[in-house]
């Protein structure tokens, strides 16, 4: 290879490098601009929260709950952001959730963000006449976190929402929404419960409240009871002892605040339930389905106002299982009553018993189990074990005869 050559093949290497060089250049632009679709913070309102209602006129009125970002202003009357921006309730109507957003959309020249929604809100009488476009809309179009919550209110959820203003008070709904004592329902749980054997399942109640705060009353969001969905639609709620009953048939939310009253011997006594183990045992026997729950507690006494001595050792302790036994099975016959006579709702898990035992036969009945579960021949059995009396061993009603005869 002479000179010239060499020369030629060195350009032509040093020009294959500047047009390798040139490609990934533009290669790497091509991955930098991945912005380019964006949404600044000042052209965005947040939804933190939505109400859903069905109008006089049959229409859906949806009422949103929007933060509006104000990362440099001072904030303003109303803000609920501490300088940080301001909440504004808004509500438009339409013949679907949908067209009442779009509606909404026209009033304000921010876009809509449903990423920071943290509750949604169904009012009664649209949850009572079933929840299924609304249902699908949330789940198919909008995309909003998993994690956000389902509440069903007595009354208007539009009104629900104009009452609050402080985007922290759905914070502190949704930590009680969590406790065993209701039960947490968020996008995610309620998508697999519809897929369920039933297709029922539980949603908290939100309710207005009052507390006092420095000397002023003021109204916050809270949960009061559960209602009992059925295919996306309400058939009711939960009365107070029926709540007690389903938290100790799902023993996984029992928590440490379920206790039973049972008077005896001139007063009272009261046991907190620290546990409990639940078996169901479903049956076919000439046609006719049964299922047989058996139930095995754990729990403390909490109160005693009787003549009863029920310290450690005392024979008195094993006494008082049997009548907390018939207490218990009574609970949870009223129940069961209420369940099946009722809301006719199976939320406990009977579908899923039998589902698995007889898969077969669960087949004929699926579609029509409602009326199956209704004719259910339920057998329950209690046994429970009362394990620590408490501190004090005087019984409080000798206390108090003891200074009644001082006195005199």
């Amino acid at each position: 290879m002479d000179e010239n050559e060499c020369k030629r093949y060195m350009k032509r290497r040093r020009d294959m490098r500047l047009g390798l060089f040139f490609i990934l250049l533009i290669l790497l632009s091509l991955l930098l601009a991945g912005c380019w679709d964006r949404i600044e913070v000042n052209d965005m309102a947040l939804i933190i929260s939505a109400g859903i209602d069905k109008s006089e006129d049959d229409q859906i009125e949806l009422t949103v709950q929007v933060f509006i970002p104000n990362p440099t202003g001072a904030g303003s009357e109303g803000s609920g952001g501490g300088g940080e921006g301001n909440v504004y309730t808004m509500s438009a109507k339409g013949r679907s959730m949908a067209d009442a957003l779009t509606d909404l959309q026209k009033k304000l020249p921010r876009y809509f963000s449903w990423g920071h929604a943290k509750a949604y809100f169904f009012g009664e009488a649209l949850a009572r006449q079933g929840m299924y476009n609304e249902f699908d809309f949330l789940f198919r179009d909008i995309q909003p976190r998993e994690q956000a919550n389902f509440f069903v209110c007595k009354g208007s959820a539009k009104k629900l929402l104009e009452s609050q203003n402080d985007p922290n008070t759905y914070e502190t709904l949704i930590k009680l929404s969590q406790k065993p004592t209701t039960r947490s329902s968020t996008m995610h749980e309620v998508e697999e419960l519809f897929s369920g054997e039933s297709g029922a399942f539980l949603l908290p109640v939100a309710s207005l409240t009052s507390m006092i705060s420095n000397r002023s009353e003021k109204s916050i969001l809270s949960v009061d009871g559960m209602s009992v969905i059925q295919r996306k639609k309400l058939v009711g709620f939960l009365s107070s002892r029926s709540q007690i009953g389903i938290r100790i048939l799902k023993h996984a939310e029992l928590g440490r605040n379920i206790t039973i009253t049972r008077k005896e011997d001139g007063g009272e006594i009261v046991i907190r339930v620290i546990n409990s183990k639940v078996r169901m045992l479903p049956s076919i026997e000439n046609g006719k389905w049964k299922m047989r729950v058996k139930l095995k507690l754990d729990a403390d006494v909490v109160q005693n106002s009787t003549t009863l001595i029920i310290a450690n050792g005392s024979n008195n302790l094993r006494k008082i299982e049997g009548p907390f036994n018939e207490e218990i099975k009574k609970l949870m016959e009223n129940t069961m009553d209420q369940l099946q006579k009722e809301l006719k709702t199976d939320v406990v898990g009977f579908a899923r018993a039998f589902h698995k035992k007889y898969p077969h036969e669960w087949k004929k009945v699926k579609e029509n189990w409602n009326s199956v579960f209704q004719t259910v021949d339920v057998q329950l059995e209690v046994n429970s074990t009362i394990h620590r009396p408490g501190i004090s061993n005087i019984p409080e009603l000798s206390n108090r005869r003891g200074r009644n005869e001082g006195i005199q």
